[in-house]
């Protein structure tokens, strides 16, 4: 039984990693529907959210959750730091609607302590977002200002300002294009 319990994680933590490592190489990115309607929601049943939160936030999970329900959001992951806090930072997929990156820019305000690093879209998964993660390598992540962070939660953005925005703050429009 124990061994079973093992590769039960085992592949739990290998399945979890795929997900986090699978890249964009040579792929074109279906844009998500922002309109109302059916489209709209299956679209959006497609995002994972991976929320990291310290221990004293435990109880704020479901609300959490009805959040991203209320934008037919339902694979939302909250984990929680044994000690210490996540790291203020976030990571927004490059098919993630203006409105969803919104909410999840507020939502980790209001949740993880703030806001000061960003994460690159080159190495997420087209449909993920994730908040106060730690499996990113420092160095891969960009400072945001206050400023930038206004900019980028400006209701009036659409999907294609917000994510030229995005990689515009995190250096991605400078670099040459991957081949």
């Amino acid at each position: 039984m124990k061994r079973r319990t093992r590769n039960i994680r085992l592949l739990g933590g290998l399945l979890f990693l795929l997900v986090l490592a699978g890249q964009r190489i040579g792929q074109t990115a279906e844009p998500i529907l922002v309109a109302e309607g059916p489209a709209s929601r299956e679209a959006n049943q497609k995002i994972l959210v991976e929320i990291f939160l310290s221990k004293d936030r435990q109880s704020d999970a479901d609300a959490i959750k009805r959040e991203f329900a209320a934008v037919s959001i339902t694979k939302v992951r909250p984990q929680y730091f044994k000690a210490g806090n996540p790291p203020e930072n976030i990571a927004i997929g490059p098919n993630i609607p203006a409105d969803i990156a919104r909410l999840a820019i507020r939502l980790a305000l209001t949740y993880n302590r703030g806001i000061k690093l960003l994460l690159p879209e080159e190495r997420l998964r087209t449909d993920y977002i994730a908040i106060g993660t730690s499996i990113f390598d420092e160095s891969f992540q960009r400072p945001i200002t206050p400023e930038q962070l206004k900019q980028l939660s400006e209701p009036s953005l659409t999907t294609d300002q917000f994510h030229a925005l995005y990689r515009h703050i995190t250096g991605e429009d400078k670099r040459p294009p991957r081949q």
